[in-house]
């Protein structure tokens, strides 16, 4: 192996160091960066009769030719937030090439501080080619001293923003307010219920973007927070999580992109390299938050996330077409970058009915990538604590249930990389297409009985239809032999389904 004794920075310290960490063999790997930046390529891997040689444009690609190298010679994958996976090594014919589909490839953590679980999901990502992690400003005050180190030495860029105005207006006029609370009182948000943090804290959208002075004071409370810690990359600051309605809404997405323009010239006169972008989100199912009518487009970058997907259909599906035409007009309307986020392991929105999305993902990434999307984002949001609080919920672990969207979603990001054959037996694997489209019709009915779900039961009118839903659940559950990963999941889901059924039954 290669005994490197020097190194120019902390990543590839950290390189050398995972390198050592799993691989058993005798020739030596020599890292090198490229004469010329490769454009679209991150790394490439060469064999010669002496050495292996690891080529990147950055630190951070060398540590991807790292993990891509450990799985190629040792048969080695990081699928699992615990442990490795150990498959087929199949070595090297030529050279490989580390070729992403999008430049930006992340997650995004609202309300999450649970710090060993974060950094699972920072170690994992990184190591099947995310470089981004997103905070909401609370919750990056909750958990950037223990995040840092593992951030900074994976070279990860982190973006702050999300659902964050009400915390940053308090900070603003000196309210003194724990990112603690401003986590509970977003979670609580979910179900409508008030805490100390929201009944205090309470904001409109409009007032606050037709108020100069209170932007002048968001802005700056959010210049210091870049000045102070330099993996601060993005600012994606969205408004409030209330649809704009009526002569409001005429003029909210014109306020909301001046106000992201104004920020961005800040971050600029203060000498940060800091992008801002803003969000396209139908808040609320609000349309007038997701389409761009007559609107200007921002000279900031475009975040696309619509709300509601019927994930068991494609997103060009008559269901969706609208939000689908909505996009393709903002990707024609800007040069500037467009990433998608999308809510593959989001357990409020998808339930504990949670679905396999391996399909949909694919297919996602392959179409995105298609109409000239630059990044793709994934929202990771636990169970909430009304779901936790349920007897049949007690084994339900749902870290790894969403990580098994997340993975596939992470390496789908990736030119010419398999996780569904690594990761599944052939058997299992039909049996997660199989769930997949069934479980994945949970989605249209959470998005129409929104804020109540399928898991809720308290739409009467939907009584039959449901009930037919759960029942052919119920039948494709009762398999005979089920392997891991998907043992602990289904039965979990069968779990689901019985109680979600009784709920059903009783209106």
């Amino acid at each position: 192996m290669n005994q490197q004794l020097t190194y120019k920075n902390e990543i590839e310290q950290f390189a050398f160091e995972e390198l050592k960490r799993f691989y058993t063999g005798k020739t030596p790997v020599i890292f090198e960066y490229f004469d010329i930046p490769k454009n679209g390529i991150e790394f490439e891997i060469t064999q010669t009769k002496e050495s292996y040689v690891l080529r990147g444009n950055t630190p951070r690609s060398l540590l991807y030719g790292v993990y891509k190298f450990i799985e190629k010679v040792e048969g080695i994958v990081f699928f699992d937030l615990h442990q490795p996976k150990k498959i087929v090594a199949e070595g090297f014919s030529s050279t490989y090439e580390g070729t992403p589909k999008f430049a930006r490839r992340g997650n995004v953590f609202e309300t999450i501080d649970d710090i060993p679980f974060l950094k699972s999901m920072l170690d994992v990502g990184t190591k099947n080619g995310l470089n981004e992690a997103f905070f909401t400003f609370f919750l990056w005050d909750e958990v950037k001293e223990a995040l840092l180190p593992e951030i900074k030495k994976r070279g990860i860029d982190v973006t702050l923003g999300g659902h964050s105005l009400r915390y940053l207006v308090a900070k603003a006029n000196g309210v003194t307010v724990s990112g603690k609370s401003a986590t509970d009182g977003a979670v609580n948000d979910l179900i409508g219920e008030e805490t100390e943090f929201t009944a205090a804290n309470a904001l409109k959208n409009h007032d606050f973007l037709q108020d100069e002075k209170a932007q002048q004071a968001v802005i700056q409370v959010i210049v210091s927070y870049c000045k102070t810690e330099p993996v601060i990359r993005r600012i994606s600051l969205w408004p409030e999580d209330v649809g704009a309605k009526g002569e409001e809404a005429k003029l909210f997405l014109t306020q909301y992109i001046a106000f992201t323009e104004k920020l961005q010239q800040a971050l600029v006169t203060a000498n940060l390299q800091v992008e801002v972008e803003h969000i396209v989100y139908n808040a609320g199912l609000s349309w007038e938050m997701l389409e761009r009518k007559e609107h200007q487009v921002s000279s900031a970058n475009v975040l696309y996330a619509y709300w509601g997907r019927n994930y068991a259909q494609s997103f060009k599906s008559q269901r969706d077409q609208r939000a689908w035409d909505s996009l393709l007009d903002w990707r024609k309307a800007t040069d500037k970058q467009v990433t998608i986020f999308e809510y593959y392991s989001d357990h409020f929105m998808l339930s504990e009915l949670f679905p396999l999305l391996f399909n949909r993902i694919k297919m996602d990434t392959e179409r995105y990538k298609e109409i000239g999307c630059e990044g793709m984002v994934n929202l990771v949001v636990p169970l909430h604590k009304v779901a936790k609080a349920q007897p049949h919920m007690e084994q339900y672990d749902y870290q790894q249930y969403q990580q098994l969207n997340n993975i596939v979603f992470a390496r789908s990001l990736w030119e010419g990389v398999e996780t569904v054959p690594h990761l599944l037996s052939s058997s299992m694997q039909e049996l997660a297409a199989k769930i997949e489209a069934l479980f994945a019709q949970n989605s249209q009915y959470n998005a129409s009985f929104f804020p109540n779900r399928v898991v809720e039961a308290k739409n009467p009118n939907s009584k039959s239809e449901v009930l037919d839903l759960l029942n052919a659940m119920e039948q494709l559950l009762q398999q005979e032999q089920i392997e891991e990963p998907l043992q602990k999941y289904v039965d979990a889901l069968q779990q689901v389904v019985n109680a979600t059924k009784l709920r059903w039954e009783a209106l």
